[in-house]
C-alpha cells in the first residue's frame, strides 16, 4: 500500500484552480479575520494567503488585538457580508474566550461561509443538500478518491465528534455510501472498533496515540491531527516510527503528518472560494 502524500495532488489542483480563476470575469476575494497572536493560527493564515496568491485570488487579513470587543468583530463581519466585492469570509479559530465563537461564526452569510461552519451550511449538509462544506472533511474525501481508495460499503471509524471534523466528515462518508461509526472520549472498547474498521480517521490530538499493532492489515488510516512530540517535531496521532511497518508490512494506506490532510484543508478552502465565485457568475 502507500503513504497518501498530498503534495502532488495539491500541485495539480493549484494549476487547475489557476485556470478556473482566469475564466472568471471577476477575481474572487477572501477575507480572513484573525484575533490575537496564536502562533499556530498565524502559520495557518500565512499558508492560506500563500495559496491564494498562487492561484490568483485576492486575499486580505483583518487582524485584531486579543482584547478586541465582540461588537467590533461583529460589525466587521456584517460589513463584509454587505460588500459585494468579497467572495468569502473566514473567522480563523481559535479566538479568545471572551468572544462568542458560535455567534460570530453564524453571523457570516451562508454563501460567504467558506469554512462551512454556519448552522445553515451544516444543516444543509446533514440533509444531503448542496452547501459549503468544512474544508478538512472535504479534503479527506478528495484525497481518498485521488488514490482510488474504495469508500462505498466500507466500515469507517471517525475518532472525533467535533463540528469541524467528525460530524461533517460523517455526513460526507454517508453520502459516499459508507457505514460510519463516530468514537470519542467516552467510547468504550476503542481498540476493538479500530480493528473492525476498513477506514480509520483519527483526530484526537495526542502524539503516539496509535501504534501499528492497533490496526489490522489493509486499513486506510487518515491522520488529521497536528501534534508536536517531545523533540518539537511535528507529528500526528499515529507514531511516526511505525509508518514503515504499517505501509510495508501491514499493507495499510496512511496519510503522513506533515504533507497529508493539512495540505488538503488549505487547497479545499481555496477551491470552495472559487466555487462560490463561479456560482455567482452563473446566476
Amino acid at each position: 500500500m502507500t503513504l497518501l502524500d498530498a503534495r502532488k495532488l495539491v500541485s495539480k489542483k493549484v494549476d487547475e484552480l489557476k485556470s478556473r480563476v482566469d475564466k472568471l470575469s471577476k477575481k474572487p476575494s477572501l477575507v480572513i479575520i484573525r484575533v490575537g497572536d496564536d502562533f499556530a493560527s498565524g502559520k495557518y493564515v500565512a499558508n492560506k494567503i500563500k495559496k491564494c496568491d498562487e492561484v490568483g485570488i485576492d486575499s486580505k487579513i483583518i487582524h485584531f488585538d486579543g482584547d478586541v470587543k465582540q461588537e467590533v468583530v461583529e460589525e466587521t463581519i456584517l460589513n463584509l457580508n454587505k460588500d459585494e466585492d468579497i467572495t468569502g469570509i473566514l473567522l480563523q479559530l481559535p479566538i479568545p474566550k471572551h468572544l462568542d465563537e458560535d455567534y460570530l461564526t453564524n453571523l457570516i452569510e451562508d454563501e460567504k461561509d467558506v469554512d462551512g461552519f454556519t448552522i445553515g451550511n451544516m444543516g444543509k449538509l446533514s440533509l444531503g443538500l448542496e452547501s459549503n462544506v468544512a474544508c478538512t472533511p472535504r479534503g479527506i474525501i478528495t484525497l481518498l478518491k485521488e488514490f482510488n481508495i474504495e469508500i462505498e460499503g466500507q466500515d469507517v471509524l471517525i475518532i472525533n465528534r467535533s463540528n469541524i471534523v467528525g460530524k461533517p466528515l460523517a455526513q460526507l462518508f454517508l453520502k459516499e455510501n459508507a457505514t460510519v461509526t463516530i468514537a470519542h472520549s467516552k467510547t468504550k472498547n476503542l481498540k476493538e472498533k479500530i480493528v473492525l474498521s476498513d477506514i480509520v480517521v483519527t483526530a484526537v490530538g495526542k502524539a503516539n496515540f496509535l501504534r501499528a499493532d492497533d490496526f489490522k492489515n489493509n486499513t486506510t488510516i487518515i491522520d488529521v491531527s497536528i501534534n508536536f512530540n517531545e523533540l518539537g517535531k511535528m507529528c500526528g496521532d499515529v507514531a511516526k516510527e511505525d509508518y514503515d511497518v504499517l505501509v510495508n508490512e501491514k499493507q495499510c494506506n496512511l496519510t503522513p503528518v506533515p504533507n497529508g490532510v493539512g495540505q488538503m484543508t488549505v487547497i479545499e478552502l481555496i477551491e470552495q472560494t472559487i466555487e462560490i465565485a463561479e456560482k455567482r457568475e452563473r446566476i
